[in-house]
Protein backbone atom coordinates (compact mmCIF):
# COMPACT_ATOMS: atom_id res chain seq x y z
CA UNK A 1 0.00 0.00 0.00
CA UNK A 2 0.90 3.46 -1.12
CA UNK A 3 1.14 6.38 1.29
CA UNK A 4 -1.25 9.16 0.80
CA UNK A 5 1.31 11.40 -0.24
CA UNK A 6 2.82 9.34 -2.70
CA UNK A 7 3.31 10.31 -6.55
CA UNK A 8 3.83 7.69 -8.81
CA UNK A 9 6.01 9.71 -11.57
CA UNK A 10 6.83 6.61 -13.69
CA UNK A 11 9.88 7.84 -15.00
CA UNK A 12 12.16 4.99 -16.51
CA UNK A 13 16.12 5.23 -15.09
CA UNK A 14 18.74 3.78 -15.85
CA UNK A 15 22.05 4.92 -13.62
CA UNK A 16 25.31 3.56 -14.03
CA UNK A 17 27.66 3.51 -11.16
CA UNK A 18 31.21 1.75 -11.58
CA UNK A 19 30.80 -1.69 -12.76
CA UNK A 20 26.41 -1.51 -12.63
CA UNK A 21 23.52 -0.09 -14.11
CA UNK A 22 21.00 0.22 -11.73
CA UNK A 23 17.35 -0.03 -13.70
CA UNK A 24 14.02 1.77 -11.98
CA UNK A 25 11.90 4.39 -12.37
CA UNK A 26 10.75 7.47 -10.16
CA UNK A 27 8.26 8.49 -7.32
CA UNK A 28 7.83 11.15 -5.50
CA UNK A 29 6.26 10.99 -1.69
CA UNK A 30 7.40 12.52 1.42
CA UNK A 31 10.32 11.00 3.03
CA UNK A 32 10.49 10.73 7.13
CA UNK A 33 13.97 10.41 8.43
CA UNK A 34 14.36 10.56 12.08
CA UNK A 35 11.75 13.56 12.79
CA UNK A 36 12.41 15.37 9.58
CA UNK A 37 9.82 15.05 7.50
CA UNK A 38 11.22 15.95 3.49
CA UNK A 39 8.13 16.94 1.63
CA UNK A 40 8.32 16.28 -2.75
CA UNK A 41 11.00 13.89 -2.22
CA UNK A 42 11.70 12.44 -5.55
CA UNK A 43 13.34 9.04 -5.53
CA UNK A 44 14.69 5.70 -7.70
CA UNK A 45 12.50 2.54 -6.99
CA UNK A 46 15.15 0.04 -8.70
CA UNK A 47 13.68 -3.00 -10.12
CA UNK A 48 16.94 -4.45 -11.31
CA UNK A 49 20.77 -4.11 -11.50
CA UNK A 50 22.39 -5.21 -14.13
CA UNK A 51 26.94 -5.74 -14.37
CA UNK A 52 28.24 -3.32 -17.15
CA UNK A 53 30.42 -5.28 -18.68
CA UNK A 54 28.31 -8.46 -18.92
CA UNK A 55 24.47 -7.78 -19.79
CA UNK A 56 23.53 -10.86 -19.74
CA UNK A 57 24.15 -10.89 -15.85
CA UNK A 58 21.32 -9.53 -13.68
CA UNK A 59 21.91 -9.86 -9.92
CA UNK A 60 19.83 -9.08 -6.70
CA UNK A 61 22.26 -6.83 -4.38
CA UNK A 62 19.61 -7.12 -2.09
CA UNK A 63 19.43 -10.82 -1.31
CA UNK A 64 21.18 -11.72 1.50
CA UNK A 65 21.64 -8.76 2.80
CA UNK A 66 20.91 -6.38 5.77
CA UNK A 67 19.68 -3.18 3.97
CA UNK A 68 16.71 -2.89 1.13
CA UNK A 69 18.16 0.65 0.21
CA UNK A 70 20.58 3.35 -0.31
CA UNK A 71 19.10 6.86 0.88
CA UNK A 72 20.15 9.88 -0.63
CA UNK A 73 23.56 9.33 -0.65
CA UNK A 74 23.92 9.55 -4.56
CA UNK A 75 26.06 12.81 -6.46
CA UNK A 76 23.76 14.72 -7.83
CA UNK A 77 25.12 14.95 -11.05
CA UNK A 78 25.37 11.57 -11.62
CA UNK A 79 21.74 10.72 -12.91
CA UNK A 80 20.04 14.16 -13.12
CA UNK A 81 20.14 17.90 -11.65
CA UNK A 82 16.50 17.95 -11.20
CA UNK A 83 16.36 15.13 -8.65
CA UNK A 84 17.91 16.63 -5.81
CA UNK A 85 19.22 13.59 -3.27
CA UNK A 86 17.13 13.69 -0.09
CA UNK A 87 20.23 15.47 2.07
CA UNK A 88 20.36 18.28 -0.26
CA UNK A 89 16.47 18.27 -0.21
CA UNK A 90 16.72 18.68 3.64
CA UNK A 91 19.29 21.24 3.74
CA UNK A 92 16.92 23.42 0.68
CA UNK A 93 13.69 22.67 3.31
CA UNK A 94 15.85 24.16 6.48
CA UNK A 95 15.67 20.77 7.87
CA UNK A 96 19.11 20.35 8.37
CA UNK A 97 21.02 19.69 11.98
CA UNK A 98 24.89 19.96 12.63
CA UNK A 99 24.99 16.66 13.42
CA UNK A 100 25.59 13.91 10.82
CA UNK A 101 27.54 10.79 10.50
CA UNK A 102 27.83 7.29 9.19
CA UNK A 103 28.71 3.95 10.50
CA UNK A 104 30.76 1.86 8.40
CA UNK A 105 31.59 -1.78 9.74
CA UNK A 106 33.65 -4.00 8.02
Amino acid sequence: MYSYTYIPNNTQIDIEYFDYTVHGFLSTDTVNVANFHIENQTFAEVVDVSNVNNFTSHINIFDNRRFDGILGLIPSNLYDDAVTPVFGNMIQQGLSSRIFSFYLNR
